[in-house]
């Protein structure tokens, strides 16, 4: 089933890109001319040119109440009319490896009870991202050489997966030398734990057909949707998981290729956007 949202027809002339972390901003700002940068409590802003658009980058911290304010603050502040997420996520998707890319066709709460979040505007149980932007970012993917590889949700219905994440061993998730690198368009899980438990993993495969999870697509979307603004996380993969926060705190490079491949498809997409 197509969840993502209605495409956008225009271009954009102010996006927003918000990370978690520095690491996963450092690419993007180092791409942008002139950049103009604020410290705020807990917000780190620059705002630069980009092939001609106006680009406001921010670092919000990390889980879901970070992502929420650090949103907000960035459409009462400078009014975009567009706002993506770039950043790195564990993997659930056996086929994805360190390096690759999880182009989000929708987030969701893992642990919330979504028929009450539904509730209350944007009045969705999950938040889809823009067609347009999922399309432009397969496109930024491949034109990188990255290869496309099958759903969670295409896994499961032929049966070449059952559905069931085991605890990564030693050097799980690590590309043989030469192997290409590959990108799926699927579903995120938002969650504020860092799961590790095989049994909770399975549950978002059975429930929401996860490609990953990570902190804070979920509540970015939320506000950005409620906000009438197109949105699109992008998620290069750090880790397997089932990895504890600490086996990831021991492999910055692994963490550095993932905020790297979310960025460079990120500049791909902007670059898009501007013709």
């Amino acid at each position: 089933m197509d969840s993502t949202a209605t495409t956008t027809e225009r271009t954009p002339s102010t996006i927003a890109v918000l990370t978690a972390l520095p690491i996963e901003a450092e690419g993007i700002i180092q791409a942008m001319d002139g950049p103009k940068h604020r410290e705020l409590p807990g917000l780190r802003v620059a705002r630069g040119r980009y092939r001609g658009l106006d680009l406001v980058v921010c670092v919000g911290g990390m889980g879901a109440a970070n992502a929420a304010a650090a949103s907000q603050f960035l459409i009462d502040n400078y009014r975009p009319e567009a706002m993506l997420f770039s950043g790195i996520a564990g993997s659930i998707n056996p086929g994805l490896q360190i390096g690759d890319l999880i182009i989000a066709a929708e987030q969701h709460y893992a642990e919330t009870n979504t028929d009450l979040i539904a509730q209350c505007p944007p009045n969705l149980p999950a938040f889809p991202s823009d067609r347009r932007l999922v399309e432009l970012a397969r496109q930024a993917a491949q034109e990188l050489g990255m290869e496309p590889i099958a759903a969670v949700g295409e896994l499961l219905a032929s049966g070449a997966w059952d559905g069931r994440v085991h605890a990564p061993g030693p050097g799980a998730g690590v590309k043989a030398q030469g192997d290409p690198s590959h990108y799926v368009v699927g579903n995120i899980s938002t969650s504020d734990r860092f799961n590790t438990d095989p049994a909770v993993l399975s549950d978002l495969v059975a429930g929401f057909q996860a490609e990953g999870e990570a902190m804070e697509e979920a509540p970015a979307a939320q506000i950005a949707i409620r906000a009438g603004l197109p949105f699109l996380c992008l998620r290069g993969i750090s880790n397997p998981c089932g990895q504890t926060p600490e086996e990831l705190d021991t492999h910055e490079d692994a963490s550095a290729a993932a905020a790297h491949a979310a960025a460079q498809v990120t500049l791909g997409l902007l670059r898009a956007l501007s013709r």
